[in-house]
This record gives structure tokens, sequence and C-alpha cells, in this order.
């Protein structure tokens, strides 16, 4: 028999592409710190809204019978107590969020329903979730945090997208062991990341990508123009309409089917000016994208376009945030969302690890 007969020349390996392993090295490195961060303080709001229930108002719940009329009311007692001030933002009582929001200079308040006496149980809770959100929206920098987080995003993305064609020519040695690890070692630490990535990949594309999009539009330019507002005249334009609770119930007529979200109460050229956002029925946004103004005084309506009744890509742009965050989703992608928060993170620590740790390698073979 001939040698060649006895030991078959065996498969070519599979080499992967040098140039994209070192841009997939370089951007997770540059992007590692603010990704870490951004994915830890993310994780940690994607339900934040229970755990503010859970710590600051356990007791509180909307009553079965709260209608239009009592928050109208309600809102009317909040001008009286709070006065005509812009930089005052109301949020109304919610399922969610039962009980109102308020937030100014000093910070937030959560007030109680009917007496609107504020919660003053656990409120350094508040203070924490506050922390957790400003760091992961600016880093506490404003626009130059926001630009930041813009370029760890698109990083992120390339990361996402170079990883999946680096780890594809392996695929059929993908094993679930790599990413539930009963036992942590310092050896696997590729295995580890390399295994996360390919599973957590399709949930952290679209989140990133909707994130990137919004700072994108944020900071660069709106990928749509404003949305438009029209005037319409309301039923009694004659009769002056003076109290808050009235102009607010009047602002509601206009758009059926919807749930107050933010309110704003300033002046306009010396009227009263009522802005309230509203979330239509079933709607993702969990805030609502559907604007109306009412001048008190005169009773002149001014309206956006209906959230269901915009144009499909403005439909779309409005499903950034809760595709991002969850809010307003069902309970399977509100779940996925904080994987993806909790996968990111790993791969940060998993990937930043191993090159640690290559790097000593090198380092003791330099001595």
């Amino acid at each position: 028999m001939s040698n060649t007969a006895s030991n078959p020349p065996r498969r070519p390996r599979k080499v992967r592409a040098p140039g994209l392993w070192r841009w997939h090295l370089w951007a997770g490195l540059a992007g590692l710190g603010v990704l870490l961060v951004a994915a830890v303080s993310g994780a940690l709001l994607v339900y934040q809204k229970e755990l503010v229930a859970a710590v600051v108002t356990p007791d509180a719940s909307l009553p079965a019978d709260y209608r239009h009329q009592q928050l109208a009311e309600e809102l009317s007692a909040l001008a009286s107590l709070r006065g005509i001030d812009p930089s005052l933002k109301l949020k109304a009582p919610s399922q969610l969020e039962p009980y109102w929001t308020v937030r100014h200079a000093e910070g937030l308040e959560l007030l109680a329903l009917g007496s609107l006496q504020p919660y003053t149980n656990n409120l350094w809770f508040l203070d924490v979730i506050s922390f957790i959100r400003e760091l992961h929206v600016d880093l506490f920098s404003g626009e130059i945090g926001e630009a930041l987080l813009l370029v760890a995003g698109v990083l992120a993305l390339f990361l996402c997208i170079s990883g999946v064609i680096l780890w594809w020519p392996g695929r059929r040695g993908f094993r679930w062991r790599w990413v539930l690890p009963k036992k942590l070692r310092p050896s696997q630490w590729l295995q580890y990341h390399r295994h996360t990535g390919a599973v957590s990949s399709p949930i952290l594309l679209l989140i990133l990508l909707t994130g990137s999009l919004m700072l994108w539009q944020k900071l660069i330019f709106p990928l749509l123009p404003p949305n438009p507002v029209f005037t319409v005249k309301s039923a009694e334009p004659q009769t002056p309409t003076t109290a808050i609770g009235r102009g607010y119930l009047l602002a509601h007529s206009e758009i059926d089917g919807s749930w107050p979200t933010y309110i704003t109460i300033g002046r306009e050229q010396g009227d009263v000016m009522l802005k309230v956002r509203f979330r239509l029925n079933g709607e993702w946004h969990l805030n609502g994208r559907t604007t109306v103004w009412l001048n008190t005084r005169s009773g002149e309506l001014r309206r956006t376009e209906r959230a269901d009744n915009m144009p499909t890509t403005r439909r779309l742009l409005n499903q950034l945030y809760p595709l991002h965050s969850g809010f307003g989703m069902n309970i399977p992608y509100r779940l996925l969302t904080l994987l993806s928060g909790i996968a990111l993170a790993w791969l940060c620590l998993t990937g930043g690890l191993h090159y640690y740790k290559r790097w000593q390698k090198r380092s003791a073979k330099a001595r």
C-alpha cells in the first residue's frame, strides 16, 4: 500500500480572515468601556417601573372606576397647588404607574391619587433610578456622552456582524455549555464570548440599531421632517376656558380611545396653554406619539396627526423607543431586552478578559 492510501490527506483548515479579526478586536477595545456601562445601566432600567412600584409605592393601584373626569379634577388641583410653570412636567397615572409623577428642578415626586400627597418611603430608590437613567442616556456629560454612546453603538453593530462572520465557519462546533457554563474557566473566555455572541446577535442587532438611530436623529439630523401640526377650533370657541381640568377634557375629546401621558401647563403670549401627550389604546410607545395643544382662554386646539393615522415610515420611526427599551411591549420581548443587556455586558467582559490574558502571555514571553 502506498503511503498516500494509508494516510489520506487532511481537509484544508479553514483560516479566518486576519483583517476582519483585527478590526473586530480593535473595535471591541475602542468601545469596551462605554458599551459595558450602557449594557449594565440599560439592563437595570428594563423593569424600572415595576421596581419603583415594589420599593416606593407598594400599595398604589389604579381604581377600576378611575376615569378622565377624576383625572381632570386632580390635574386642576395640581395646577392650583403648583402654579403655571412650564418647567413642571406632569405624567398622568396609568396601570403601570398608578400615581402622579411630577418632575421639577429639585427632582422627582410621586403623588398619591385622590389626596395628591407625595410618597415618602424609600425615596433614595428614585435617586438611584435617576442616576442610572442619566448614566445610560448621556453618561452624565450631555451631548458629549450622547456622541460617545452613538459611536459605541455603531462599533457594536459592526462587532455583531463581524463576530457572526468570524464564527460562521465553525458553527457546527456550537455547544450550549459555552453559553451557559456550569463553571467558569478563565481558559475558555474566548469560547464563552463566541458562543454567547452567536446566540444573542439577532436581538442585540435590533436593540443596538434602534438605540443608534435615536441618537443619530437627535445629534446628527432627523430621519424624517417634523410631525405636522394641525389647527382645530374647539366646539366652544366663544367661551373662555380658564379651568385646566375642563381644558384637559376638551383636549381629550379630540383624541378618542386614548389616555394621557405627559402634561405641561405654560403660557403663550399671556394665555395659559395646556400641552397633553396621548397614548392610543394598543400603541406600542408607552408614552404615546399624539400631542394636543390647547389655549385655555380661546379654546383653540392644535394637534399632531393621530399616531395610528401617520404614514408608515413615521409609525416605524415611532417604534424605535419601545423596541429599544421594551417599554409597552409584551412579556417575552421585555425579557429578551433584559437578556440582551446581560449578554452585551458578558460579551464585553469575556472579550476584554480574553484580550488581557493574551496580553499577559505576550508580556511574559517578551521578558
